[in-house]
């Protein structure tokens, strides 16, 4: 049947919130360089809006995975480390939204060396991660775009992946053929 590649999710959530907080960080500094014709408070604004814009640009960009599957393999890559599944090793391939994919993470995996592997291959950030510190996670949680949009695989053995696929839902169809097949 050939093999399929499937695409991830690449969100840039952390950097719109330091692009959206810009004017609140700089406009201070110009209302009192304005008024006092001194505009070191402007200038100390305007270094730390570009230094968190920088880092929360290298923070969502820094995660990339690739998914192919294959006749009887599924397999997951990053630039760190690469796994191949075989498509019988398979129990479970079902759609989850971030709120899910944290209270799982939550209640199944205490370890953390668990919680490194579950989220090894998912290239969206759920929620623990964000500079707003849970600020912004409901605005995320409630877009459109936020709903089914992971994929979780449990695995014998009990293992449990979190895959960020663009095409969640073409991904569990395409996973649920193969293990027909097999």
């Amino acid at each position: 049947m050939g093999s399929r590649r499937f695409r991830t999710q690449r969100h840039w959530h952390n950097t719109l919130i330091m692009v959206w907080a810009i004017p609140f960080l700089i406009l201070p500094g110009i209302i009192v360089g304005a008024s006092s014709g001194r505009f070191l408070l402007f200038q100390v604004m305007l270094g730390i809006a570009l230094l968190g814009v920088l880092l929360a640009a290298r923070r969502d960009s820094r995660r990339r995975a690739t998914y192919m599957v294959d006749d009887e393999k599924l397999k997951l890559s990053t630039p760190d480390a690469s796994r191949e599944v075989p498509v019988s090793d398979i129990l479970d391939a079902s759609l989850l939204d971030r709120v899910g994919a944290r209270a799982y993470l939550k209640e199944f995996t205490s370890d953390a060396h668990l919680q490194e592997e579950f989220m090894r291959y998912c290239t969206v950030d759920i929620g623990f991660s964000t500079f707003t510190l849970g600020a912004a996670r409901r605005l995320i949680d409630r877009l459109p775009s936020a709903k089914s949009d992971l994929l979780l695989l449990r695995l014998r053995g009990g293992g449990v992946l979190l895959l960020s696929p663009l095409h969640a839902q073409d991904m569990v169809d395409t996973l649920g053929r193969r293990k027909l097949q097999v």
